[in-house]
């Protein structure tokens, strides 16, 4: 299906859960990344709220399609950036006292718009189980998670949060640049709540311990039984499912940097996946979402569906 018709099937069936961080983007450009006792020169980009849930969320605000988000919201410098930034999207403030203040992070972006993240995590990587307590996990159909919530000992706090939702609900489980630092039982855990994968081919082929990512992707699919979807930059993304593969094609596109393509991706297939297109049009959807996100400058940039179709139409 072409992009406008894809765009004008976007009518919400399932209901979504994203629960993750709002964090602080400071974002330098550098000529290249420094070798270590070295001093180089930066162009401060400007700081923006993002944070992998938030950049998810992010794409379905804009796709108007309606879901549920858990951001913590703490007391500090970078938390009263993302309330200032909330309030003036209307978002609902979950405020937590004495945790703390949210993380931020330094985005480092070479010539090529490849980025470097230096994190400093903050509260959404102390998650307590009774800031969840109000939702009902019952209710949804799809739940979101990236891996910098699902490592230590916070991986275990949204291991028995997740373990409320309903069995036939799945996770849409996104490891990320941590999935290394994930131990092998936890992964494993997260796998049996009914997951599939969306993450990029370098950390697929880690997790899976395949040297290719359509060999990671399948690899991926046979643990999980659901499908799996492995991007692969300006190639596409791979599509695992039912023991076959197929790569759906990328779009061409002039980069600004990567911040937030890969959330970007992840949120344009939740949106396909909650609106029942097929999974093949789900992840055409993210290509193009994540394209458009890449040829703009940081995260949370994500388009409407009038701006996605105009920018496209003009571009290809």
């Amino acid at each position: 299906m072409q992009l406008d018709g894809i765009l004008s099937g976007l009518n919400p069936k399932h209901k979504v859960f994203i629960l993750g961080s709002a964090v602080v983007d400071l974002v330098l450009s550098v000529n290249r990344l420094p070798k270590s006792g070295e001093d180089i020169s930066a162009a401060f980009q400007g700081g923006k709220v993002g944070g992998c849930a938030f950049n998810v969320a992010d794409v379905l605000t804009k796709l108007d399609l309606p879901c549920s988000t858990y951001f913590p919201v703490g007391e500090g410098m970078f938390a009263q950036i993302v309330k200032q930034e909330f309030i003036k999207r209307s978002i609902a403030i979950s405020q937590v006292c004495n945790c703390g203040d949210n993380g931020w992070n330094l985005s480092l972006v070479e010539p090529d718009g490849e980025r470097t993240f230096i994190t400093m995590s903050g509260l959404e990587c102390r998650m307590q189980k009774q800031w969840f307590d109000k939702y009902s996990f019952s209710d949804f159909d799809y739940f979101y998670l990236s891996g910098y919530q699902a490592e230590g000992e916070n991986g275990d706090i949204m291991l028995e949060i997740l373990k409320r939702k309903r069995k036939d609900s799945f996770l849409i489980f996104d490891p990320g640049p941590r999935s290394e630092f994930i131990s092998a039982e936890k992964v494993h855990c997260f796998e049996e709540l009914n997951c599939i994968y969306t993450i990029n081919a370098k950390e697929a082929c880690i997790l899976s311990g395949r040297l290719y990512p359509d060999d990671a992707a399948l690899e991926l699919c046979k643990r999980t039984g659901n499908p799996a979807v492995i991007t692969d930059g300006a190639k596409g993304a791979y599509l695992a499912c039912d023991n076959k593969v197929s790569l759906i094609p990328g779009v061409s596109i002039k980069v600004a940097d990567t911040i937030g393509s890969g959330d970007a991706h992840t949120g344009g297939f939740i949106a396909g996946l909650m609106c029942d297109l097929s999974l093949e049009d789900a992840v055409k959807l993210a290509n193009y979402t994540a394209a458009y996100v890449t040829a703009h400058q940081g995260a949370a940039c994500a388009p409407t569906a009038d701006q996605m179709l105009s920018f496209f139409t003009e571009t290809l």
